[in-house]
């Protein structure tokens, strides 16, 4: 009990210095989630197990402490992320949905690390002695490159060094580390990526920026390419060669401002450069995406549109050329509720060794943005008063190049989605939040012997900030 009280005396102390030395601020919230979700994997009730229909509360509690004294600022951030209900003290844990037609198993939140406390932010920023403006930002942090449909880490962060000079013409350089691999090899994933954002006026920002992700060995990127038997014939074995590198190069052009009454977001990637592999037969990266979203408010309504085409692998014979954009993109919602954030979208993401066909099949991913997809989008909102709103979406969506995510023959028809959202502000930093998803699945998705049924999906987020 003595130590005990020894070392809450130290901590205090500690903390009255800290105080007295930095500005130090406490924030976070705490969210408290109703889920439920219909056909997220198998998009067949007939033929997935009632382990594809889910209903349950989870809670999600996030910390922030952040510090200040004279040019350096720090954050330090904290959570456990959507915990579900009932799963008691030791472990906790993500829960998953398993098909029992493929097997397929999905998290049911859609991320990676539920139930573990972990740091979510951990970064120094500071102005450079002697140096005028110029900045550097290190640590575990958030990143976007332009609108962030090539590359955004909002929901768990990246480790990275960003150094710029900001001010109207922001020029920066950042080093991203994607993947260590293994710790006493060469073999790591990084991204190197130098910008320029120029804002034009209080209301106009356009950018800038080039992009190189540096696979050492070509081992994070291989399973996306190979399309031979595994090594050695082990079912999933994909490996590198020793020797093989991979490179991919994005270009963005990014524009996000106010053009009278619309706000506007705009951008354009191109990829290019290769994945050289040591036994020859190079493959060339030529990967694109064009996304374009308005926004028009008339108070109290508001209209919202969406237009954007990411490319895709042609399965029916397109040469050596890897055509599909790349997307690196996190856990959270990106645009539609249940296509991408839920259920598997037209990106192929790595290939799966079948036995039965004696080959590799495609594995369709979540996550990834606009990649392999076309979508039109059509919106709108209404504030039914200061504390109500209410949100109505309707999504035409189709596969840049045909697919087979479920078995039938190629289709281009992935379907269309409807998501509505009505949003309750109970207090000044209580809200309740609702979401209602249905995708209605084209024949993209068919079984060779079903059709495809529709996805359903639902939460309810009662969020308290502080």
């Amino acid at each position: 009990m003595k130590k005990f009280i020894a070392v809450l005396a130290v901590l205090a102390l500690t903390l009255v210095a800290s105080v007295a030395m930095a500005e130090v601020t406490v924030s976070g919230s705490v969210d408290i989630r109703s889920l439920g979700l219909n056909n997220v994997v198998d998009q067949n009730s007939k033929l997935s197990s009632s382990t594809d229909k889910v209903f349950n509360t989870q809670e999600r509690i996030r910390i922030n402490v952040d510090a200040k004294h004279e040019n350096v600022k720090g954050r330090i951030t904290i959570e456990n992320d959507w915990d579900v209900w009932g799963r008691f003290e030791s472990p906790q844990g993500n829960a998953t949905i398993t098909s029992a037609a493929t097997g397929t198993t999905l998290p049911i939140t859609s991320t990676s690390d539920a139930g573990r406390l972990k740091i979510r932010e951990g970064w120094i920023d500071f102005t450079i002695p002697g140096a005028g403006p110029a900045h550097v930002k290190v640590g575990h942090q958030f990143l976007q490159l332009g609108n962030g449909w090539f590359f955004r880490s909002g929901k768990y962060g990246s480790d990275a060094w960003v150094v710029g000079l900001p001010g109207k013409n922001t020029i920066a350089f950042v080093d991203v580390k994607f993947s260590e691999q293994t710790n006493n090899n060469s073999d790591d994933v990084d991204a190197y990526v130098l910008l320029d954002n120029f804002k034009i006026d209080d209301t106009k920002t356009v950018g800038v920026y080039f992009a190189r992700v540096a696979d050492k060995q070509g081992k994070f990127l291989a399973s996306r390419f190979n399309s031979e038997s595994p090594a050695g014939g082990a079912a999933g074995n994909f490996q590198a060669e020793i020797g093989d590198e991979a490179n991919i190069d994005t270009i963005g052009l990014w524009f996000n401002g106010k053009l009278g009454p619309i706000n506007l977001q705009a951008e354009l990637n191109q990829q290019m450069n290769k994945w050289k592999s040591a036994s020859g037969g190079d493959t060339k990266f030529k990967g694109n995406q064009i996304v374009v979203q308005a926004n028009m408010p008339i108070n109290p309504l508001s209209v919202n549109a969406t237009i954007a085409m990411g490319s895709g692998i042609d399965l029916q014979g397109g040469g050596n050329d890897f055509k599909q954009i790349v997307t690196a993109l996190d856990a959270d919602p990106h645009y539609t509720f249940v296509y991408e954030y839920l259920t598997k979208t037209a990106c192929i993401t790595s290939t799966a060794w079948n036995a039965t066909l004696g080959e590799s099949v495609p594995v369709y991913g979540k996550n990834t943005g606009f990649c392999n997809t076309t979508a039109l989008n059509l919106g709108a909102g209404f504030a039914v008063s200061k504390n109500i709103s209410v949100n109505l979406d309707y999504w035409m969506l189709k596969a840049t190049e045909k697919v087979s995510i479920n078995g039938a023959a190629l289709s281009d028809d992935v379907g269309n989605e409807i998501d509505l959202v009505l949003k309750f502000k109970l207090y000044d930093q209580l809200t309740w939040n609702w979401q209602i998803g249905r995708l209605m699945p084209g024949k993209a998705y068919d079984y060779a012997a079903a059709a495809a049924d529709d996805v359903d999906a639902i939460q309810g987020i009662l969020s308290y900030k502080f």
